[in-house]
């Protein structure tokens, strides 16, 4: 669910089967991010996620998908990127990216393409991102913006414990867990989150809703706060989205929804130098 790794053959035999799309590196597009509610981090903080609208992907990547490693067309994805970058602010080359693995690891900024799920960041820092198509973005920052961690997390990731992983992690710069605002961006909520007992059996039935497959549904974003807390933030700084990934196809892929055929977001933060 939203992880980066691919199969490259079976990337390369979508993207044969398909017509590539026709691409202008010129064109200027809007690209909407959604972002946490208003001053919710300090104004040195950016963190947000590109939706699916504003690229030149066709299809089930339709249309800014971020991805080389699902099936869409290279130049397509390439062309979406740099309309992400312009529209961000990201220089060329940027974001650092990760090679995710569904884990509990959290690098530094300067430590992108290693097999891990998020990164923790100081202010001129690079931008950071992480992949998603489903599993939930999840930016943490000091209420003064000396430092900030930024993690991938699905199902795997909550039962693990990266959330509270990133608590450790700013805990290591000075960063009291108390003094860390949180928020969670659009993920799988538990309307379409139907799991089998195996994965139900790792976490709290505080955290299984009832489902109409009559399987348990899990409350990802509940369960990620839920870790937040008692790693020591307080529920009032935590901010969950109220978007679930599934329920919008206007503006956001789903790997589950989309049966695995689909796009993918990129989730980026950045704290601007301190003068």
């Amino acid at each position: 669910m939203g992880a980066s790794g691919c199969d490259e053959k079976h990337a390369k035999g979508l993207r044969d089967a398909r017509e590539p799309a026709r691409v202008s590196s010129m064109e200027t597009a809007h690209v909407p991010f959604w972002h946490p509610m208003a001053s919710w981090f300090p104004a040195s903080a950016w963190f947000g996620m590109a939706t699916r609208v504003g690229g030149v992907s066709a299809g089930p990547y339709a249309a800014l998908n971020l991805s080389l490693g699902v099936g869409d067309d290279d130049d397509a994805v390439r062309e979406n990127r740099r309309r992400l970058r312009e529209a961000a602010g990201i220089p060329d080359g940027g974001p650092t990216m990760l090679h995710q693995v569904h884990g509990r690891t959290i690098v530094g900024a300067n430590e992108g393409g290693r097999d891990a799920d998020g990164f923790v960041i100081a202010p001129g820092d690079p931008w950071v991102g992480v992949s998603a198509a489903d599993c939930a973005p999840v930016a943490l920052v000091a209420e003064d913006g000396a430092a900030g961690a930024l993690v991938h997390c699905g199902w795997r990731g909550a039962r693990d414990g990266i959330g509270p992983a990133a608590v450790e992690r700013l805990g290591e710069r000075g960063i009291a867990a108390a003094r860390i605002v949180a928020a969670i961006g659009p993920c799988l909520h538990a309307c379409c989150f139907p799991i089998g007992p195996e994965v139900a059996a790792e976490f709290d039935p505080a955290f299984l809703k009832p489902h109409p497959t009559g399987q348990p549904s899990l409350d990802l974003p509940g369960a990620i706060a839920a870790a937040l807390v008692l790693a020591g933030i307080p529920p009032e700084r935590i901010e969950i989205a109220p978007e679930c990934t599934a329920c919008d196809p206007s503006r956001f892929f789903s790997h589950r929804r989309d049966r695995g055929l689909t796009g993918r977001h990129w989730a980026l933060l950045r704290l601007a130098p301190r003068p």
